[in-house]
C-alpha cells in the first residue's frame, strides 16, 4: 500500500505553525480540501468560472464553519481548514460537503468518489502527514454506523413496545380529527390557487397535532389508511360543495405510502378515489407521504400509476438532504415537496435547499416547500428556484378553502 501523501513545503510550514499553537489535550483537526476534481470536470470552462468557484467556496466555508474555526487559501486551488473543536470524522464530512455542494451548484450533480479531503495527522520529521479520504468512503462508513445504531436501538426497545390499543398521552389530550386547509403560493403564476388539506387534532392551550402525529399509533398501517380515507372524504365533499358555488381552486391531499403498500389497503384507497366526481378529478393533487429512502423505481411507479387516473398530478414529500429525486422523476412524480419544521432558520437549511433545488431542476421536477414562515426563508426559496411555497408567511390554516386569488411578493411583505 503506498504511503499517504505529505504536504508540500509551503503547506507544511503553515500546518506546523497551527500544530505548534494547538493544545494536544483539546479536540480539533486540520484538513486540506482541493478543487482538482471540480477543475477536471469543468475542463476548458475552468478559466472562465474560476473566480466564481472560489467566491462560492469562500461563501460555503463561512456558512459551515463556527466562529472559532478558520481557513486560508493555499497554492491557488486548495484550502486549509482548521476546526477548533470538531474531531477528524465530523470535520471531514463538513469539508467534503463544501466540495459536494460546489459540484452540485456548478454541475447539477456530485461525484462522491472524486471528492477528497486530506486530514493533517501529525509531523514526521520535518514533514506533515496528510491522510486522504473520499466522500464516498465517509458516506459508506456513516451508513454502516447508522444501520448498526438503528439495529441496536430496535433490539433495546423491542421489549418496551406499547401494547396494542393503548393511547399515547398526547393523543388522549387532543380533540377529534378535523380537516384544515392552507394556501400554496404558485411563485411563477403569482397566484394562491392550491389548498393543502391536512388532518388535525386541536389541543387546548397547546399546538395542534397535525397529520399522522394525531393517531393513537402513528406506525399502525390501518390507522394511517383510516385517516387518509377520512381526509379524502371530508376534503372532497367540502371542495365539491364550494365548486358548485363557483369557487375555483386546486385541492392537494396527502396519501401515505403505507396506504398503498399492500394490495388490500390499496383496494380500499382506490374505491375511495373512484367516488370522487369526475369533474373534480382535474382539480386534485396527491402528495405521497412517508416514502422510504431508497424505494425502488418500479415500486414507486406502481403507486404513482394508481393515483394518476384520479387527479391532476402526483407529488412526494422528501428529505431535502436525501438522494431520491432521480427515482421520483423516473417513477412519474411531478413535484418534490420539503416540509420544514416550525421556527427553522434560513441559515440552517440554506445548503440543503440550494442542493435540493439544483438536483430537482436537473431532473425536471417542480419543487414545493412547506414551512415558509418569514421573508428570509422566502428569499432562500427564491434563490433555490422553488416553485410553490406555503407556511405562515403565505397563509394560515383555515376551516374551508378559498377562491383562487392573485398574490405578489409585495402582498406578503406588508
Amino acid at each position: 500500500m503506498p504511503a499517504p501523501p505529505r504536504a508540500d513545503q509551503n503547506a507544511a510550514e503553515a500546518l506546523r505553525r497551527i500544530f505548534s499553537r494547538r493544545d494536544p489535550a483539546q479536540a480539533g483537526s486540520v484538513h486540506l480540501i482541493g478543487l482538482e476534481s471540480l477543475r477536471a470536470r469543468l475542463g476548458g470552462r475552468w478559466g472562465a468560472v474560476a473566480d466564481r468557484v472560489h467566491m462560492l467556496t469562500i461563501r460555503l466555508l463561512e456558512s459551515h464553519l463556527c466562529p472559532h474555526d478558520t481557513w486560508f487559501r493555499h497554492d491557488g486551488e486548495a484550502y486549509v481548514v482548521v476546526f477548533a473543536q470538531l474531531g477528524p470524522e465530523q470535520a471531514r464530512l463538513i469539508c467534503a460537503k463544501v466540495v459536494e455542494e460546489l459540484q452540485i451548484m456548478l454541475l447539477g450533480e456530485a461525484d462522491t468518489a472524486s471528492i477528497m479531503v486530506r486530514t493533517a495527522m501529525h509531523e514526521i520529521g520535518s514533514e506533515v502527514m496528510l491522510v486522504p479520504t473520499s466522500l464516498k468512503q465517509m458516506l459508506d462508513k456513516t451508513s454502516r454506523q447508522l444501520a448498526q445504531e438503528a439495529h441496536e436501538a430496535e433490539q433495546t426497545s423491542a421489549g418496551l413496545d406499547r401494547p396494542a390499543g393503548v393511547r399515547t398521552r398526547r393523543a388522549e389530550d387532543a380533540g377529534p380529527i378535523e380537516v384544515r386547509y392552507r394556501p400554496v403560493w404558485d411563485v411563477k403564476q403569482q397566484v394562491l390557487s392550491v389548498f393543502i388539506a391536512r388532518s388535525g387534532r386541536m389541543r387546548a392551550g397547546r399546538c395542534p397535532l397535525w397529520g399522522y402525529d394525531g393517531l393513537q399509533d402513528p406506525e399502525d398501517p390501518q390507522q394511517i389508511l383510516d385517516m387518509d380515507l377520512h381526509l379524502i372524504q371530508e376534503a372532497v365533499s367540502e371542495a365539491t360543495e364550494l365548486y358548485e358555488n363557483r369557487f375555483r381552486f386546486f385541492l392537494s391531499v396527502p396519501i401515505h405510502f403505507e396506504s398503498l403498500a399492500v394490495l388490500a389497503r390499496r383496494r380500499e384507497m382506490v374505491a375511495a378515489l373512484q367516488d370522487i366526481p369526475v369533474h373534480m378529478r382535474s382539480l386534485m393533487t396527491y402528495h405521497l407521504c412517508g416514502v422510504p429512502a431508497g424505494v425502488p423505481i418500479g415500486r414507486l411507479a406502481e403507486m404513482v400509476s394508481t393515483l394518476r387516473p384520479y387527479g391532476r398530478t402526483v407529488m412526494a414529500v422528501v428529505d431535502p438532504g436525501g438522494n431520491d429525486l432521480p427515482t421520483l422523476a423516473a417513477a412519474g412524480v411531478k413535484v418534490a415537496c420539503v416540509l420544514l419544521p416550525p421556527g427553522c432558520s434560513a441559515d440552517r437549511y440554506r445548503a440543503d435547499l440550494l442542493r435540493f433545488g439544483a438536483i430537482a431542476a436537473k431532473n425536471r421536477l417542480l419543487t414545493s416547500v412547506e414551512g415558509v414562515d418569514n421573508m428570509a426563508m422566502e428569499a432562500l426559496c427564491e434563490e433555490a428556484g422553488i416553485s410553490f411555497l406555503s407556511g405562515d408567511l403565505i397563509g394560515g390554516w383555515t376551516e374551508v378553502p378559498e377562491h383562487a386569488v392573485r398574490r405578489t411578493l409585495a402582498d406578503f411583505q406588508r
